[in-house]
C-alpha cells in the first residue's frame, strides 16, 4: 500500500470571516449603545457614523490579518476570481455599513420612515450610489456567461415584482382599500424575488 505523504492543501475555514463579520456588527452596536447612554445622561452623543466607522475599520484590520495568514491559498486564485470576490465583499460591506449607520441613528425597524440628520442622509446616499456603482462595475467585469444569464433573468423577475403590484396597490389605496403606497416594501419585495430567481438559475 502506497502512502501519500505529499503536503495537502489546507483550505481556510469560513468560520473566522463569519466571526469577524458578526463581531464588527456587535462592536458597532456597543458604540451605538454607548452613544445613547451618553445622550440620556445629558452628554454629547457620538456622531451616528463615528462608531460604525471605527467598528468597520477594526473589522477590516482583522480580516486583513486573516487574508495574510492564508496568503498562499488566496494566491492560487485566478485574478478574475479574486476580483469577483472583492466585488462581493464590497457589496456586503456596503449593506453592513448602511445597517450599522441606520442602527446608530435609532432606526431599529428595517422599513422605518423616521427622520434622520442631513449629514447621515447625505452620507448614506453617497455610500449607496458610489459603493454600489463600484461593486457592480467589478461584478460585471468578472462574471461568466452563465452567471450573466442568471443575473439578467433575476433582474427581469425583480422588475416584474415591482411593476405588477405597484399600480395595483396604488389604485387600491386611492379607494381606501389599502394603506398608502410605500416605496421600501416594494423595493424589498422586488429585491427578494430578484435574489431568489438569480440563485435558482445560478446554482440549479
Amino acid at each position: 500500500m502506497m502512502i501519500d505523504d505529499s503536503p495537502r492543501r489546507r483550505i481556510p475555514g469560513i468560520g473566522w470571516p463569519i466571526a469577524i463579520f458578526i463581531g464588527t456588527a456587535m462592536l458597532a452596536g456597543v458604540f451605538a449603545g454607548y452613544s445613547e447612554a451618553r445622550a440620556e445622561l445629558g452628554h454629547a452623543a457620538l456622531a451616528p457614523w463615528a462608531g460604525a466607522m471605527i467598528a468597520i475599520a477594526l473589522g477590516a484590520v482583522a480580516f486583513a490579518f486573516y487574508v495574510r495568514r492564508h496568503a498562499d491559498w488566496f494566491r492560487q486564485w485566478s485574478p478574475r476570481k479574486r476580483l469577483y470576490w472583492v466585488g462581493l465583499v464590497l457589496a456586503g460591506t456596503l449593506g453592513l455599513v448602511s445597517a450599522i449607520m441606520l442602527r446608530a441613528n435609532g432606526d431599529t425597524d428595517l422599513m422605518s420612515d423616521s427622520a434622520m440628520t442631513p449629514t447621515l442622509a447625505i452620507g448614506l446616499s453617497a455610500l449607496w450610489a458610489l459603493g454600489l456603482m463600484a461593486a457592480l462595475i467589478i461584478y460585471h467585469r468578472t462574471i461568466d456567461d452563465h452567471e450573466r444569464m442568471a443575473y439578467q433573468i433575476g433582474g427581469l423577475a425583480g422588475f416584474y415584482a415591482f411593476v405588477i403590484p405597484c399600480p395595483i396597490w396604488w389604485v387600491l389605496a386611492r379607494a381606501s382599500l389599502a394603506p398608502p403606497v410605500e416605496a421600501m416594501p416594494l423595493f424589498a419585495f422586488s429585491l427578494t424575488v430578484n435574489a431568489l430567481v438569480y440563485f435558482w438559475f445560478k446554482f440549479r
